[in-house]
Formats: C-alpha cells, sequence, structure tokens
C-alpha cells in the first residue's frame, strides 16, 4: 500500500512537472479586490428575461453594437462580418465588409466611417462603401496584439484598448490565468496620425466611455472586475482613479448614454480559477499547460449594470444562464439593445 502512494505520488509530480515546463504562461503573484457578490445592489434578479432576442441565425456573436441618430445599428461578428441593421427591424441586417479578423468594438466617426476595433487586425476606419483602411496596427515597432474597444472624442480622437501585450483573442484565458497586467490605453489622433501611450499595467484593458464634456474616460479593467477613471481635464488630469470596484462581475465594454447613465456588460461573474489561486502563480503555471478549452469559464450568466456618473449602481439587469456573454448595452429611445461575444442575436430591452 505504502509503495503504491509513493507511486502514485511520484507520477503526479512528474506530470506536474512536466505540465510547469510546457506551459506558456508565466504566472505571478497578485491580490484580488474584494467580491461582494450578487447581493444589495447587487442583488440577484431576472429583470433581464423580458428581452427579446432578434436574429440569432445572423448576428453570431455580436460583441459590440452602436446606434447611430437616424437608427441605424451597427456590430461586428464571430465570422469578420461587420453588419448593420435598422433597430425597427433588427432581422434586416446587411453585411457592409468584412475584415478578415474579429471585429469587436464599434463606433461612427463623424464622417460617417465605421471606426472598429478588431481583436488582429488593429483599430479600422471602414468607409461606407466598405473599404477598408488600418488606423493602427503597431506602436512604436510593436504590434498590438488585442485591440478590443474604442470610444470617439468630439475632437475626433479616439481612445483605445490593447487588452493585452501578452495574447490574442484565441488565447486570452492565458492572460487571466498569468495575472500580469500588461493592458493598456491609447489615444490616436487621426489629425497628426500620432498615437500616445496614456495608461498601462491594466489587467485585460477593455471597454472605454467618455464622460460628459469629454472630461474623462472610463475603463473597464475586467480581470480585476473595477472600472477605473482617467481624468482628460481639471486639477487631476492624467491621473487615475478608480470609478467603481469591488464588482461581484467582470465588465466588459461600457456606453454613455449622453445624460447620466453608463451601460456596463458583464461578461461573466468572477471566477475562482482568476481569483481563487491569485497567490499560487507555480500551480496556475501547470494550469497553464491544460487545454484551453478546459480553461474557459462553463457557467454562462447574463449580467448588465448601469452607473451614474458617480459610480452609483443605478441598475441591474439579470438573467441567469438565458442571453449571457454580455459585452456590450447601448440606450437609443430608451430601449436597451445588448449584445454579446458568445450569444447570438441581438437582445432587446424597453426600459420602464
Amino acid at each position: 500500500m505504502k509503495k503504491t502512494l509513493i507511486g502514485i505520488i511520484l507520477v503526479v509530480v512528474i506530470v506536474a512537472g512536466a505540465l510547469f515546463a510546457v506551459s506558456p504562461v508565466r504566472p505571478v503573484d497578485w491580490k484580488p479586490d474584494a467580491n461582494v457578490g450578487l447581493n444589495n445592489m447587487f442583488l440577484k434578479n431576472d429583470a433581464l428575461r423580458a428581452a427579446r432576442v432578434f436574429n440569432t441565425n445572423v448576428l453570431l456573436g455580436p460583441e459590440d453594437i452602436y446606434i447611430s441618430d437616424e437608427g441605424i445599428a451597427y456590430t461586428g461578428l464571430a465570422n469578420g462580418n461587420v453588419v448593420s441593421f435598422p433597430v425597427n427591424s433588427p432581422t434586416n441586417s446587411r453585411i457592409i465588409a468584412n475584415t478578415g479578423g474579429r471585429p469587436l468594438g464599434i463606433k461612427l466617426d463623424a464622417q460617417g466611417n465605421i471606426i472598429v476595433s478588431d481583436a488582429v487586425k488593429g483599430l479600422l476606419s471602414i468607409s461606407p462603401d466598405g473599404e477598408i483602411s488600418v488606423l493602427v496596427n503597431a506602436v512604436n515597432g510593436m504590434a498590438l496584439r488585442f485591440v478590443d474597444h474604442h470610444v470617439i472624442a468630439q475632437n475626433g480622437d479616439i481612445y483605445f484598448s490593447n487588452a493585452s501585450n501578452r495574447y490574442g483573442i484565441t488565447n486570452y484565458m492565458y492572460d487571466f490565468i498569468e495575472a500580469t497586467a500588461t493592458g493598456t490605453i491609447y489615444r490616436y489622433s487621426p489629425t497628426t496620425g500620432r498615437t500616445e501611450l496614456l495608461m498601462s499595467g491594466l489587467f485585460f484593458a477593455n471597454g472605454v466611455a467618455l464622460g460628459p464634456e469629454d472630461a474623462y474616460l472610463l475603463v473597464a479593467e475586467t480581470g480585476r472586475s473595477r472600472i477605473m477613471k482617467y481624468h482628460l481635464s481639471g486639477p487631476q488630469k492624467g491621473q487615475s482613479t478608480v470609478f467603481a470596484n469591488n464588482l461581484p462581475g467582470m465588465p466588459d465594454n461600457i456606453s454613455f448614454n449622453g445624460g447620466d447613465t453608463f451601460w456596463v456588460g458583464m461578461i461573466a461573474l468572477r471566477d475562482w480559477r482568476v481569483e481563487g489561486l491569485s497567490a499560487f502563480p507555480i500551480l496556475r503555471r501547470v494550469m497553464g499547460a491544460l487545454p484551453l478549452e478546459w480553461l474557459a469559464p462553463k457557467e454562462g450568466y447574463g449580467f448588465l449594470l448601469g452607473f451614474d456618473t458617480h459610480g452609483n449602481v443605478v441598475a441591474n439587469y439579470q438573467a441567469g444562464d438565458t442571453y449571457n456573454a454580455i459585452t456590450s448595452v447601448q440606450e437609443h429611445n430608451n430601449t436597451l439593445y445588448i449584445g454579446s461575444l458568445l450569444s447570438n442575436g441581438v437582445a432587446v430591452l424597453p426600459l420602464q
């Protein structure tokens, strides 16, 4: 019996050592913020079940949604297509272009060009007739691995996130296991063609949104389940402060309704594999050698939040395992249009 136990231990040690040696990740020790759970202002509910989902056969993984003043919605899909559809007829979509990558963030500039954050191709501009041009795909000679989301300022400047300098969209789970926090935020000027680094050291830099009068930029730091605030004017200009933290889920894209509310898609609840093993980098390195499909969260959860301009929660919509992996929320005419990285179709929820 003793020999058998010793043999088992030796096999486990050898296998773990082999996994450690071949693992692509180099995890670091880190400490997560507190998790308040689905309580109080985040109390569990099923309010999101009232949403209707349209066009599930065509809109495959509509990660971000932008709606023009004329009521035309734009989104990017898992197959690389950038499409549009009237919000009053979401099943009537048309293909504008295919980026050849994975279009994520999407906005329209003042000239009517579709600006796309493509995780593979970089920051792109698509003309109204479908011609694609690259705005930024490298900074200081270093390729951007995971351009994720962007927002356009009144002066035309584009603020965009690069989620990780280590991993791309095909293996982004490694970034959460590793926790080296290499995400960055940039400002690109279409006038000068210059790209400027604003923030670094972010644990998976994700959605961005400008506040009133473009006074500040909100940034979803997905790996830390918090939203940061980068001051663009005023006495704290150039500094970062916390806008909202201790969130029970992982924030993705952010949008501002132009008045008093920031909408945030919560792609998942906080994951024990990310946080529970935060103080055990050696164990996480061994995990990093496992197949990626074993590491991805299996439990989908529909969750979105609304914040006022002071960071207070003013809306909380949840729906369990129905439409989940929510990555974007866009308000238009007192209705929410909701997108997802993994669920198909656009969910539509009238506000009360």
